[in-house]
């Protein structure tokens, strides 16, 4: 049989023909239970058994597609199948959608049958009663119930409508003359043929507004048959269902397997989301030889788990192809993978429009294995069976060589989009990619909404980080102060510009056609990096900044963000009927983080010469000390602190310690004179000069831990008794927490009217604690009276940490809003402000002569307790880590998304800068060096989950060691022992030992 005339189910009928009492689907629930699993024989007697079933209820007119409403489980595959077999287009629809969503779903199909998983019942009458016109008299077959839906009349689309009158119409003309059918036949690919259609999706609006796609097997088969090919898959490979069903590569990881005899691994979705437990079930327990993700879906095991597990020597994954998304540079997948790793790695690149895939790319194994820096995209590579690749430029004509768009198409790889009928065969759709083809080779540049014209030509932003800092910092800010030259034709369309950016920014599903009004930002995914993107995307958008957009974002859902631009884009305009008013977010309803840790009770035999009462202080990010103790002056917190830790104060005489402003040090992580190398352990191999590090412990806090350590050390006159860890707070809730430190339990809740983020700074003169909030205010709490003291409106949302100068007496905070403000601690009055321009997520750090802050902009400012700025050093990357300044405030370090750590004198003059793997959103550390007590070290940790720890004067790499996931926390360093939160939801406390400790 011609491979091109079969459908879906053939292909699956032949292969289980040959391996009829062979595993074909395995369900894993991951509970301790065994898995569910069942044969080639059985997953084709009960898809029989559905056909029948739904051809002897089910009274078909024109194009037949079926709802299925249901989760992943062991009878999927036998479900899709009797639909496929009926024949019908299977028609996906995700129970954990906004009903709204899928409703609109429906009527685009105009969908007359759905069937529901039975133990998703009481869900979708609940989710859909109002919503649907369904019969109440419903039949059952094996799990599942079928819904007659009884549309109202006008309530589908009346595209729709003239779709079937045309399709009543052409069939008239098709019975008069056979000849012209058979004509129209060999043209075009015709949706009313009965066995035409496989499945039916959406797009999420990337290549324009949101589309129905309906598939044709010929446009899929060529797909799975060329995969089975490339990927070599026999009846002894097990493929893992990585992709949703409403995702459209599910259908090539379904019937790839099942057309070779092979097993399909399904686990819940919910596992997909627990990034160790998965690597246990798919590489300990199942042994998957083939996986197709996204790279999203990769890093969520983070480096570490990759290398030790998904892409190790040892591991049962014969091919990883990743698509989907942009592919990773080659310096990534070589840091990913482990030494002897074998693994045949793909790049795979497609569009919903012409599903599936529709190029591909095996990386060579010797550019996997070289030592060459290279940060270039990965080529596109070649087209798979049947398709047409074309690169047009923006004349509409087909270049070989520069820049242009890809448009996809060719033969049969087409589909029908929304209304469409007929499709010519060979069509070819454009996809808003741009490439560039540089000696026959395509490389993905960015997607049609990254760039923006200069002067006529285009400038793609993702490129951009690829030329030389110092022209980088020109075309940055030549980029976000541009003027956006597309007006928007009304406020509709900005309404779907918006829904389009929400949904990108945010990875949201392929299927999603429309974001619900109620949704919050970040509720649905979002964090500060991704809030600045979106900010950036909406002005250059609509050319002009929005006042308090960020906060909007940060704070209200999608529908009061709308309005608030509107505002702004169409002042004299009335808002738009139906979204007018909405929903304010309720602080109740949001879940709060949990935060845990476990004390240590570390003996030392350090004495103080302190007084003989006991008394605490604390540590926390960027080397800050703190009293805890409103009875222990700055004098006596500094008195013992010198004395027991030489960590924390430095005895260098400031006035006679200037630097000479010798020439920058420029050090990258990837020089191998520099990096310690790191073994199978996780521990670096130890060199001379170098620092080891070994887990002392770790702490599991069940949330994924972003907030930084806050080490409380109580003291008295003969030792430090204990250290006790907490983390710096993350209210949600919009509390402020006040806990008794001996139980844990609570002492007084201060409310605020939005959401805490922003850490407390506490007075030792005054005991006064000072925290703000995303409700655009500061507070001074006194803890002990349990009141407010004053309340200031700050002008903007506070993320940061306040930071208190007790010489002059100042408290200063920053706002999203761009705003840093210098406040009298007593009163709550403003003394003086500073508009920077741009969000102020940093931290301000303060000493005895400067204030310091980091802005969005990529600026590190620098200004006087007067409030005149003194000097700004230009990074290329936004800057969210606060400023760690040394204790003889000579130095400044700091991180930057540009990767780099950065120190600066206090004259704003580079002294030396660190290259990391990825980007740097802690604050660093700097600590004394344990062996050498005149030595100063610096720990510091970029987002890929790696700590570096460098020789504070040279930037110099000591040594580097890597967690299992992402890191936004900052390290605390208290003696030998750094303590950081790690997004694997755990606390680490590592012990930092020299060259002699092993």
């Amino acid at each position: 049989m011609n491979f091109s005339e079969m459908t879906l189910q053939e292909l699956v009928h032949q292969a289980a023909s040959l391996y009829l009492d062979k595993v074909a689907v395995c369900f894993d629930e991951c509970n301790n239970q065994p898995p569910l699993c069942c044969t080639y024989k059985t997953v084709v007697t009960d898809a029989s058994g559905l056909s029948n079933f739904l051809l002897s209820h089910c009274d078909f007119e024109g194009i037949r597609e079926i709802g299925l409403y249901c989760q992943p489980g062991i009878n999927l595959p036998s479900w899709i199948l009797g639909i496929l077999q009926v024949p019908a287009a299977y028609a996906p629809i995700d129970p954990d959608l906004p009903s709204s969503l899928s409703t609109y779903f429906m009527k685009k199909c105009n969908l007359k049958y759905i069937l529901v998983e039975k133990k998703q019942i009481n869900k979708f009458r609940s989710s859909f009663e109002t919503l649907l016109n369904y019969d109440p008299f419903t039949v059952e077959h094996n799990g599942l119930v079928l819904f007659t839906l009884r549309w109202k009349h006008g309530e589908v689309n009346l595209m729709l409508s003239d779709r079937k009158e045309h399709h009543e119409k052409e069939a008239i003309t098709d019975s008069v003359s056979s000849e012209n059918c058979d004509e129209e036949k060999a043209e075009h690919m015709d949706v009313r043929r009965k066995h035409c259609l496989a499945y039916v999706l959406h797009t999420s609006g990337t290549t324009g507004v949101p589309k129905v796609v309906r598939v044709p097997h010929e446009c899929i088969v060529p797909n799975i048959q060329h995969f089975r090919i490339l990927f070599d898959v026999t009846q002894e490979d097990i493929l893992f269902l990585a992709s949703p069903l409403t995702f459209d590569p599910s259908v090539v990881e379904i019937f790839v397997a099942l057309s070779s005899g092979a097993t399909l691994l399904i686990v819940p979705t919910v596992v997909k989301a627990r990034p160790s437990q998965l690597a246990s079930v798919l590489f300990s327990h199942h042994r998957v030889t083939v996986l197709q993700a996204t790279p999203t879906l990769l890093r969520r095991f983070g480096a570490q788990l990759i290398k030790s597990s998904v892409l190790s020597a040892s591991t049962s994954l014969r091919v990883l192809a990743l698509g989907g998304e942009a592919f990773p540079s080659l310096t990534v997948l070589r840091s990913w993978r482990g030494e002897g790793n074998k693994t045949h790695i793909f790049n795979v690149y497609g569009i919903t429009e012409v599903s599936s895939w529709a190029t591909f790319y095996r990386i060579p194994e010797k550019s996997l294995t070289s030592t060459l820096k290279c940060e270039m995209p990965v080529q596109l590579g070649f087209p798979l069976l049947g398709t047409v690749v074309e690169v047009r430029d923006t004349n509409g004509c087909t270049i070989q060589e520069g820049n242009g768009q890809v448009f996809l198409g060719g033969g049969s790889r087409v589909c029908f989009l929304d209304d469409e009928v007929t499709v010519p065969l060979g069509t070819m759709r454009a996809t808003g990619d741009f490439v560039t083809v540089k000696d026959g080779e395509i490389f993905f540049l960015g997607r049609k909404d990254s760039q923006i014209k200069r002067h006529g030509k285009r400038l793609n932003i993702e490129l951009v980080q690829q030329i030389d800092v110092s022209e980088l910092n020109k075309l940055y800010l030549n980029y976000i102060n541009l003027k956006s030259e597309y007006k928007l034709n009304g406020k509709e369309e900005l309404w779907e510009k918006l829904q389009y950016l929400w949904k990108s920014i945010l990875s949201l599903s392929e299927d999603l056609l429309k974001v619900p009004d109620e949704s919050f930002f970040l509720n649905s995914g979002g964090d500060s990096l991704k809030s600045l993107r979106l900010l950036n995307e909406i002005e250059k958008l609509i050319g002009v900044s929005v006042p308090g957009l960020l906060e909007m974002i940060l704070s209200s859902s999608l529908l009061e963000i709308y309005n608030h631009i509107l505002q702004t884009v169409f002042p004299d305009e009335d808002l738009t009927p139906g979204k007018s008013c909405a929903t304010k977010r309720k602080l109740s309803d949001i879940d709060q983080e949990e935060a845990g840790g476990k004390a240590l009770h570390q003996k030392s035999v350090v004495p103080l010469n302190c007084d003989n009462e006991i008394k605490a202080f604390a540590l926390s990010r960027g080397s800050q000390v703190s009293s805890v103790d409103p009875t222990m002056s700055s004098t006596k917190l500094g008195n013992c602190l010198s004395v027991c830790s030489s960590d924390l104060m430095s005895q260098t005489n400031s006035q006679n310690s200037e630097s000479l402003n010798p020439p920058a040090l420029i050090r990258k992580s990837k020089d191998l004179s520099l990096v310690a190398e790191v073994s199978e352990k996780g521990k670096p191999v130890a060199e001379s000069e170098k620092t080891e590090f070994c887990v002392r412990w770790r702490s599991d806090t069940g949330k994924c831990v972003d907030a930084s350590p806050l080490v409380k050390i109580i003291v008295n006159h003969v030792l430090i008794n204990s250290v006790g860890l907490g983390l710096e707070p993350r209210c949600y809730d919009g509390l402020v927490y006040v806990l008794k430190s001996n139980t844990g339990e609570n002492y007084w809740r201060f409310t605020t009217e939005d959401a805490v983020k922003s850490s407390a700074t506490v007075d030792p003169t005054t005991g006064l604690l000072y925290i703000g909030s995303h409700d655009q205010h500061a507070y001074a709490l006194d803890i002990y009276k349990k009141k407010c003291v004053w309340k200031l409106k700050c002008g903007g949302t506070v993320f940061s940490s306040p930071c208190l100068s007790l010489n002059p007496h100042h408290l200063y905070c920053a706002t999203l809003g761009g705003l840093l403000l210098a406040v009298n601690p007593a009163t709550g009055n403003i003394i003086w402000k500073h508009s920077c321009g741009k969000p102020l997520f940093s931290s301000p750090q303060c000493c005895l002569q400067y204030i310091c802050i980091g802005c969005v902009d990529g600026n590190l400012l620098c200004f006087t307790h007067l409030g005149e700025q003194v000097w700004q050093f230009f990074t290329s990357g936004p800057i969210f880590s606060s400023p760690c300044i040394s204790a003889s405030e000579q130095d400044i370090f700091f991180g930057s998304h540009d990767c780099f750590i950065y120190c600066c004198n206090r004259k704003g003059h580079l002294r030396w800068k660190f290259e990391t793997t990825s980007r740097v959103y802690a604050t660093p550390f700097a600590f004394h060096n344990q062996d050498h007590s005149t030595e100063m070290l610096l720990a510091a940790a970029s987002t890929d989950g790696k700590l570096w720890i460098l020789d504070s004067q040279s930037g110099q790499l000591r040594s580097v060691y890597e967690l299992p996931g992402e890191v936004f926390s900052s390290p605390v360093v208290w003696e030998s022992m750094l303590i950081i939160g790690c997004r694997n939801n755990y606390i680490y406390c590592l012990d930092l030992l020299g060259g002699n400790k092993k």
